[in-house]
This record gives structure tokens, sequence and C-alpha cells, in this order.
């Protein structure tokens, strides 16, 4: 009997051993998958800056900077798809849009309307709007780099997407991501906040499935 308590004392204390190890190294890893969701490169100055909506303000915020500080001298961003919009406009309701929201945001803050477009698309995802962005450098030759502004968490996926994306065109295309500054997500801690854990969470799946299917219909 004592040698039978020895050896279940012996395999408890080896399966603790082993929990705690796992939990550790669970611990230690959380912020390096925060920060492997981010890519920010060195702003330089390009063609167009890219607004990906799917966010509050803080992404044409972030355009904006990019505007004053002389990186480019455009901003481009595609229409989303905004469910039950259509539907209560054909009321007659007269309410603005996501991008139309956006724009203005940009105009008051200096930019001028001739400077931001539009382009049409009503996209549900970032690959609706990387193709969008695509069709629209097929009739713009002069355009080669782009800036892509986007919320922390997602610019990682958003980067490969439209790198993607754009190697499809006849023509190299610089593709560099600039997280917006305005965004709160933290890339460190993530975990420990609901918003944030969730975000991660959901951009982790978004991430697998660009690489088991979203990559090939580019």
């Amino acid at each position: 009997m004592k040698i039978l308590g020895r050896r279940f004392s012996r395999k408890l204390i080896i399966s603790l051993a082993i929990i705690l190890s796992v939990v550790v190294l669970i611990r230690l890893s959380l912020p390096s998958l925060g920060t492997f969701l981010v890519t920010e490169d060195k702003p330089q100055p390009s063609d167009i800056i890219v607004v990906l909506m799917g966010s509050g303000p803080d992404r044409i915020l972030g355009a904006v900077d990019l505007y004053e500080q002389g990186y480019a001298d455009h901003i481009v961003m595609v229409r989303n798809m905004v469910r039950g919009y259509d539907l209560v406009v054909s009321q007659g309701v007269k309410i603005p849009h996501d991008t139309d929201i956006a724009k203005e945001v940009a105009v008051q803050l200096g930019v001028p309307a001739e400077k931001v477009t539009i382009l049409p698309g009503d996209a549900l995802s970032t690959r609706d709007e990387a193709i969008a962005v695509r069709e629209y450098l097929k009739g713009e030759p002069n355009i080669n780099s782009l800036i892509i502004v986007t919320s922390k968490y997602h610019s990682g996926r958003a980067k490969k997407i439209f790198v993607k994306a754009m190697s499809s065109i006849d023509r190299e295309i610089e593709v560099l991501s600039y997280p917006t500054e305005y965004d709160d997500f933290n890339a460190e801690k993530w975990w420990k906040s609901r918003e944030d854990l969730k975000r991660g969470a959901l951009e982790y799946l978004k991430l697998f499935h660009f690489y088991l299917r979203e990559q090939f219909e580019l």
C-alpha cells in the first residue's frame, strides 16, 4: 500500500508540474500572441492612403495625421456594407453613410474634399476592400504605393490580404501598414480586457481563414 501511495503521489506531482508548466508557457506567450497581430511599417512617402472601414473615427484620424505629415496627398476608402442602410434610405430617411462620415471628419480637419475618394463596393470584408482598391489601381497607372490605415489588431492580416491582392496587378505595388495611433487595443495585455480578448480571438479565427482559404481567392 505504501508503494502504491508513493507511486500515486509521484504521478500527482508530475501531473501538477506539467499543468503548471503549460500554464506558465501560455502566460508567457500571451503578449507575443497579441503583438503578432500587429504590423507597423515605418511610414514612407506613398501615392495614396487607404483607410479601411469597420471601426470608428480612430482610423480616419490616423489617415489625416499621415496626410498632414506629407506621406501622401490623397485618401481612399471603399464604401462598406451597412446592413439596413439602403432600406432606411428607401423610406425617405436622410442619414449619412459610414464612409460619408469618415470623409466629413477628414474635411473638417483640413483635408480638401477633392483629396478624399470613396470607391463603390458595399464591401463586407477586408478582402472586398482590397479587391475594390485593386480594380481602382488598374485604372490609375501612376499609383505604385499605398499606406493602409486600420486598427492595430487588424493591421497584420490586412497587410497580408492587400499584398496578396496587389500581386496580380501588372506592376509592383508597395504596401505599407500603419495602424492608427488612436486605436486602444493593448497588444501586450490583450487578454486582460474583455473587448481586446474578443478582438484578438476573432482576429485569429479570421487569420486562419485567410491562410486556409481566402488567400487563394484573391
